[in-house]
């Protein structure tokens, strides 16, 4: 029977969430220095409800293990649909070795514990964990700060959670060892960061989202944006007249109206943003899992000025192979990504530049050749995928020729707003 008289259901996979009731002054005090007390908790809360949702998808039966709160506390801050058990005394070890043998006593086969201050560690870690407990005996997740963020069991190992000390730069290791003399094998996980002070908060990034007319397309491009962490998304609508701000808005997103043109907008958008880093994302354009880490990750390296994803179309067409294939090489020998590859770049470098030139056409071109004055223009190796829309309206050898025609009237010096018409098929003569 588990701690406090909580029953779980009779799954053979049980995931136990460590974590605590917030509480203003007593959560997260290392951040409370740099952050104050009401921004250290709320920080907590969003962790902690982050946690929850990535556990939630990992299919597994959920048992929230609180301290300083009471289980109605509980229930009124994350709801009824987990199991509560109250920690109760003693160290992180032995509160963590009772958990274990409270789920292994009542029948489980597969036991992980986690904590919420890595906001990383997304569903697919647990899931891995999870799956590699059906091959090994042990599976953990390092920390970057020594520590670990994961620990999963098929069996009570009493001894991993007797270590000298807790709260430590050692504790992975010692753990390790603790195993080694055991002969216990330990599976290993990425190692990902926690959150222990200031500067291990990810940086906020803000979405921009131009749009005009795109109701069909903006609830598939919102929807794998809301499974990230310390992210604003931003939707800068040209002037719809369809229900593309109506479906954002539901989505709990911010929508702000600008005149329209594609640089405008993003230029709105940008100016109503509060983040570190801007990601440019085009209202057909989907992201990959995890794209927040990636783009975090990508952007911290110090040669880097501008990132893109790799180029994909969603809909498999025949020939645009040969076009995904032309357009990645572009991108990543001669440093020239598009828009439609999800542009990102720090918002210092985005105000250094001047912001987005407000030209009719090749914005995104016109910043890239800027930037690259400052530092690499990296394609990270996932992809965005973009809607074929154009292609399958006027053919894939028509469209990438309507593309070679527009960079060449560029160079040669046509008038930008004459290659606008020309893009958006009106009838012009190029002059």
């Amino acid at each position: 029977m588990l701690s406090q008289g909580v029953r779980l259901n009779s799954s053979k996979e049980i995931l136990i969430i460590f974590t605590r009731y917030p509480i203003v002054g007593a959560t997260k005090t290392r951040l409370i220095p740099a952050l104050g007390e009401e921004g250290a908790t709320e920080l907590h809360r969003k962790m902690t409800e982050f946690t929850l949702v990535q556990a939630q998808k990992s299919g597994a039966s959920i048992d929230v293990r609180y301290t300083g709160g009471s289980q109605e506390e509980m229930r009124n801050w994350l709801g009824n649909e987990f199991h509560y058990t109250e920690q109760g005394e003693g160290s992180l070890g032995e509160r963590m070795e009772r958990a274990f043998s409270d789920h292994f006593s009542a029948g489980a086969e597969r036991v992980v514990v986690i904590g919420c201050d890595c906001p990383t560690n997304r569903s697919a870690t647990i899931r891995s964990a999870f799956a590699k407990l059906e091959k090994f005996p042990a599976v953990i997740g390092p920390a970057k700060d020594g520590g670990y963020y994961l620990l999963g069991l098929t069996r009570p190992v009493p001894e991993l959670f007797r270590l000298s000390q807790w709260g430590t730069d050692a504790v992975f290791q010692e753990t390790l060892a603790v195993a080694n003399s055991t002969g216990l094998y330990i599976e290993t996980l990425p190692l990902l960061g926690d959150v222990d002070y200031v500067e291990d908060i990810p940086p906020l990034i803000s979405v921009v989202i131009p749009t005009f007319n795109e109701a069909k397309n903006i609830a598939d491009t919102i929807v794998p944006l809301l499974d990230s962490f310390n992210t604003e998304i931003i939707v800068s609508d040209g002037g719809s007249s369809d229900a593309t701000r109506e479906i954002a808005e539901k989505f709990g997103v911010r929508v702000v109206s600008s005149a329209s043109g594609r640089a405008v907008q993003m230029n709105v958008g940008a100016r109503c943003s509060r983040g570190e880093i801007l990601l440019f994302l085009h209202a057909d354009t989907t992201l990959p899992a995890n794209w927040d880490t990636i783009i975090r990750e990508t952007i911290s390296s110090a040669d880097t000025a501008v990132g893109a994803f790799r180029f994909r179309v969603r809909e498999r067409l025949f020939g645009i192979s040969l076009v995904e294939w032309g357009t990645n090489i572009r991108a990543k020998w001669f440093q020239r990504p598009y828009g439609d590859q999800a542009l990102f770049l720090k918002r210092n470098l985005f105000k250094e530049l001047g912001n987005y030139p407000e030209l009719p056409i090749l914005e995104d071109l016109a910043l890239v050749k800027m930037a690259q004055k400052y530092g690499k223009i990296t394609i990270v190796s996932q992809w965005a995928e973009t809607s074929g829309r154009r292609w399958q309206r006027y053919g894939v050898l028509g469209t990438t020729l309507q593309n070679q025609v527009i960079l060449l009237g560029a160079f040669l010096g046509v008038s930008l707003f004459t290659l606008t018409d020309y893009y958006r098929g009106k009838k012009s003569k190029m002059q």
